[in-house]
């Protein structure tokens, strides 16, 4: 759930999980005996690492987890609910005792309301694990992660993710953990075929796709999603009349803090946004090429060895860039008509695509994945979890 502060709602929100977060306290303060399995899951929405985690423990019982997503949004946990999900509302007194058994949480943003008590959470068992959802081009530093600083242990895609949390954003080297991105396994050992998937979503089952994802607007107020100047319409106009003439379409991919845009676009446009189809993974899984400009999501995609066209546009970062412009590996342009000139064989015969950038693609992959683009980043998230748990000996507790 995103938090909006203008919403009054949404404050009650926050003081009422404030209050269960401290009661889950106290309830683990003078209750003896913690349930070893159980994990806590919490972020906007059960996507990303999250959901790659959540599905590893569900599907490998023997593993000795049991995770529940952890939501301040009652009609998101009703939906998980009705999904099969083991969900809890962060209003109600079952977040409390939720807190007060679990011997874990597992986090992709932060703590919210509940980051007041983290120091005490952690003095009385709790082990911390941030999984962030991004290997990112815009830049941070410290401060923005002064919280994370404080977990256990920080899981990270590669070695190069490592060196940025180490050297850039300031953690402690024993803290950040190379396990590769959970999320990413599912890109490199799909469970399902693209016309399922497709399918799913309610997209055509024949003719090439065509991602537009740009990010949000990010430290730069006012800026368009759109590039070049162009206006909405004659933007993806020209996307669609091109996807159109290769007998396929283009799917609008917004993130989940830029909101729904797109309202009467073209008929083979399909807008996915994040607010409403969390499941990246999925949507990138069912699209041939992508164009974005700044998005991390790139990365994601990078991985399934598939054409990637960049918008060269003003980046919206305040601090600069964590990875720079020369980790964009496909080709990189600065019109409209320079864009469909490059799409264009990249529709049509993606090997022009693999001729021109195959050798920058491949290299680009190597540097940020190293050799852990294997499909087996849950398994070892799952062997460092059960290492922190190991040695837990706390206040509060039986022993």
């Amino acid at each position: 759930m995103k938090i909006d502060k203008g919403n009054p709602v949404h404050w009650l929100l926050l003081l009422a999980f404030f209050v269960m977060s401290a009661v889950g306290a106290m309830l683990r303060f003078v209750r003896s005996g913690r349930d070893e399995g159980l994990v806590v899951l919490y972020g906007h929405k059960l996507n990303g690492n999250l959901l790659a985690l959540h599905q590893y423990m569900v599907a490998n019982p023997e593993a000795g987890f049991r995770p529940v997503f952890l939501t301040m949004d009652r009609y998101y946990r009703d939906e998980l609910r009705a999904a099969g999900v083991r969900c809890c509302w962060a209003s109600d007194v079952g977040c409390a005792r939720l807190l007060a058994k679990a011997s874990a949480l597992v986090s992709d943003h932060g703590l919210h309301a509940m980051q007041p008590w983290h120091g005490l959470y952690r003095r009385l068992g709790m082990r911390f694990i941030d999984v962030w959802h991004g290997i990112p081009f815009k830049g941070f530093d410290a401060d923005d992660f002064r919280l994370q600083h404080r977990y256990d242990e920080i899981w990270v895609a590669s070695n190069l993710c490592r060196r940025l949390y180490v050297e850039r954003f300031g953690f402690r080297p024993e803290r950040v953990v190379v396990t590769g991105y959970a999320r990413t396994d599912r890109l490199l050992k799909p469970a399902a075929d693209k016309a399922t998937i497709r399918q799913s979503l309610g997209l055509p089952g024949a003719g090439p796709l065509l991602l537009f994802a740009p990010t949000w607007k990010q430290d730069a107020a006012g800026r368009s999603l759109y590039p070049f100047g162009c206006q909405e319409h004659k933007f993806l106009d020209a996307l669609t009349a091109l996807a159109a003439h290769h007998g396929g379409g283009v799917v609008l991919r917004t993130h989940l803090n830029t909101g729904e845009v797109g309202d009467g676009t073209p008929a083979n446009v399909y807008g996915l946004p994040a607010s409403r189809f969390p499941d990246t993974e999925s949507i990138l899984l069912a699209c041939d090429v992508l164009v974005c400009d700044w998005s991390s999501i790139a990365f994601d995609f990078l991985l399934l060895d598939r054409p990637t066209v960049f918008l060269d546009v003003e980046p919206p970062f305040r601090k600069g860039f964590s990875l720079g412009p020369e980790y964009r590996f496909g080709p990189i342009v600065d019109s409209l008509p320079t864009l469909l000139s490059v799409l264009e064989p990249a529709l049509s015969d993606p090997q022009t695509y693999w001729r021109a950038n195959g050798d920058r693609h491949r290299e680009i992959r190597r540097r940020v994945y190293g050799d852990l683009d294997d499909g087996r980043s849950a398994v070892r998230c799952m062997q460092r979890l059960r290492t922190q748990l190991k040695p837990a000996v706390t206040c509060g507790s039986s022993q």
